[in-house]
């Protein structure tokens, strides 16, 4: 069977994703190897490169009831299983958002959360570390008696509750007198209702879709009754990129265009692709296949227009049509199911985005570092060249004015020593600022009083306005406290420059103008939090659910996020000021050995003059290490020029004259 090219370009990512991983394992190496950089760069190096090694291209599949999600993702990645993976046609629905991922060479395995847990707090992340409420379903592929299809059959179970347990559970609105079919189900009787048997399916398999890196989840109709869809749009909020499938014969339905501006289409930076299923609907063997195409063509534009979409985001397939031909190899049939531009669309539009950002990350971190050693090693050249310029100048010099130069560099040496100690002591008390002060506004206690408070004034709440005033005060509150945080690490990073500044005076240290720290950033992503939430706000009559369920739903996963959020500025706030503290001493115990090697060196000399040309030996002998090490440095930057886009050569790119002829600027 062919290799389609979805699953080409899919592999292809995950060899260059490994391929990345090599580099930033060789940039690693080769900074240990120079020894230049804080430990605490070195080691976000390693973690960056099992961060990508790990990393998974996370795609969600979203839609209403009945549009086709199942099939789609069948006939786009299991086609090669010969037959019908996840379950799908008449009567064989998804009721639970259902998470496809590699088993890692590991056994096949299918876990199921049951829909009893909605009464635990708790996300995802959460209830994935308790494994005894989830029931667990080895699936056996080999085997004749279809053991593994029985078991996939599972997905679409559901049970009959009473009302009120199915309204416990939020999978029901408060009963409608106009709406009374919701309070019978035609096999359970009155007074009850068929919901979802599960909440949340884990299907861990080998393939190599998912080996490559892509984890698929395939939600449950999105207004479904008595199915979880707001898990499953939490559980896709990580999503590196969705694909919201649309019927073709509607087009983008009153609901659709809910869903699309309550959840879906409001991270602007997530990759979107809107597909347009069952085309074969449209078509009509009495009609010219030509104004057929020009149909489906004005439906597609309409909808991208209707979604503020590009016109190339908006695609027509029939999944059924596709999965059938491959599954009995007709060319002919998978050409007209439209199903192989889908794929081309996905691997062109979505997968690079997702490169992108890998190579974005990766490529900030390399550049920071190799700019931090080329200065690094630039200052030590200058070192060795002032040295080498004093040697020479000593050569000319009679023996008396070898006690006075090594008397003035004992007193160096002994000032060195006690401005180091006190600067030591600055640096306990900015630690201690740290550990409390600092980080005083952003106590998770405090943030559990803004919390409590809002949440007691949201649930108070009986209208839209209310609520998203709430919203708002809820995220002033909290930005209030970021803003604390803020302007106290400013004043931080002021004291740490001044106490640094006093000594970069005195013995000619490296400068250290500014200590950067990317708050700013983390406030504007806060800002974004915000701003999300607070259209939401505005957009709640659009609601299915009741309006005390949803409301609590959503600020309760806001709660959760934000903390996270806090939980990560006081990590990151913290290894700033170690970094920060560690940079300092560095170029601190850097000078302190160049001094004592300057002292002992003249200690040598004033015993014999002959001293002058040994240490002149062994000052060009590290002129020459220091020069290869930076042409190795740039040497390696070439090389990884092509993997990050550093058109140019990165010394131009940071504002650096790039060396010539085995020298390098000094000034």
């Amino acid at each position: 069977m062919e290799t389609s090219i979805l699953i080409r370009k899919l592999q292809e990512y995950d060899s260059w994703r490994r391929h990345i991983v090599q580099v930033v394992g060789q940039a690693a190496e080769f900074s240990r190897y120079l020894d230049l950089l804080p430990g605490g760069m070195l080691l976000r190096l390693e973690t960056l490169a099992r961060e990508i090694l790990g990393d998974q291209l996370r795609l969600s599949f979203y839609g209403e009831f009945s549009r086709g999600k199942s099939e789609l993702i069948n006939a786009l990645f299991f086609h090669d299983q010969g037959k019908k993976f996840l379950p799908s046609g008449p009567g064989q629905t998804t009721m639970s958002p259902v998470e496809i991922r590699t088993a890692g060479g590991g056994p096949a395995l299918m876990e199921l959360l049951p829909v009893q847990t909605r009464n635990l707090r708790g996300d995802m992340a959460q209830l994935r570390k308790s494994p005894e409420i989830w029931k667990r379903f080895p699936l056996q592929w080999q085997d004749p008696g279809g053991t593994a299809e029985e078991i996939l059959q599972h997905l679409t179970d559901t049970i009959c509750v009473p009302l009120q347990e199915a309204r416990q559970y939020g999978l029901c609105p408060p009963l409608d007198g106009s709406r009374l079919e919701i309070s019978r189900c035609p096999s359970c009787g009155d007074g009850k209702v068929r919901i979802s048997r599960w909440r949340y399916a884990l299907l861990q398999m080998n393939h190599p879709v998912l080996d490559a890196g892509l984890v698929i989840l395939d939600t449950p109709g999105l207004n479904a009754l008595g199915c979880e869809a707001d898990l499953g749009l939490e559980a896709g909020r990580e999503a590196d990129a969705l694909i919201f499938v649309l019927g073709a014969d509607t087009g983008v339905t009153q609901s659709d265009l809910q869903v699309w501006e309550q959840a879906l289409g409001r991270n602007s930076r997530l990759n979107q692709l809107v597909v347009l299923n069952k085309i074969d609907a449209l078509w009509d063997d009495s009609e010219d296949p030509e104004q057929m195409e020009q149909a489906i063509e004005r439906q597609c534009a309409a909808t991208a227009e209707r979604l503020s979409l590009r016109k190339e985001q908006v695609m027509a397939v029939s999944a059924r049509r596709g999965l059938a031909g491959r599954l009995r190899g007709d060319g002919h049939l998978v050409a007209s199911s439209r199903i192989p531009a889908l794929e081309t669309a996905i691997a062109e539009i979505l997968l690079p985005g997702k490169r992108e950002a890998i190579r974005d990350s990766a490529g900030r971190l390399l550049k920071r570092i190799f700019l931090d050693q080329k200065t690094l090693l630039e200052e030590q050249i200058q070192a060795v060249h002032g040295e080498l310029e004093s040697m020479h100048r000593l050569e000319a010099q009679t023996g008396e004015q070898l006690p006075q130069l090594l008397e003035r560099q004992k007193r160096i040496l002994a000032s060195l020593t006690g401005d180091r100690l006190r600067f030591a002591e600055a640096q306990k008390k900015i630690r201690d600022d740290a550990g409390g002060w600092l980080l005083e506004s952003l106590a998770l206690d405090v943030l559990e009083e803004i919390i409590q408070k809002s949440r007691a004034e949201l649930l108070a709440a009986w209208t839209t306005v209310g609520i998203y005033v709430r919203f708002s005060q809820f995220f002033a509150d909290t930005l209030a406290g970021f803003d604390v945080a803020l302007e106290r690490a400013n004043r931080l990073s002021a004291r740490m420059i001044g106490h640094y500044h006093v000594l970069e005076e005195h013995y000619s240290l490296p400068k250290l103008d500014t200590l950067p720290y990317a708050l700013l950033p983390r406030r504007a992503e806060l800002l974004e939090l915000s701003d999300r939430y607070e259209r939401f706000g505005k957009r709640l009559e659009l609601a299915a659910y009741p309006q005390g369920i949803l409301v609590r739903r959503a600020f309760l996963d806001l709660a959760e996020q934000v903390k996270r959020f806090m939980l990560e500025t006081r990590r990151e706030l913290e290894d700033w000021v170690e970094e920060s503290m560690e940079t300092m001493n560095r170029h601190l115990d850097r000078y302190h050995v160049q001094t004592e090697e300057k002292l002992a060196a003249l200690e040598s000399i004033v015993r014999s003059s002959e001293n002058i040309q040994h240490r002149l030996h062994v000052l060009y002998g590290q002129e020459d290490r220091l020069l290869s090490q930076m042409d190795e440095l740039h040497s390696l930057q070439e090389s990884l020029a092509q993997d990050f886009g550093w058109d140019g050569g990165m010394w131009e790119t940071l504002g650096f004259p790039q060396p010539v002829s085995g020298t390098l600027p000094l000034s």
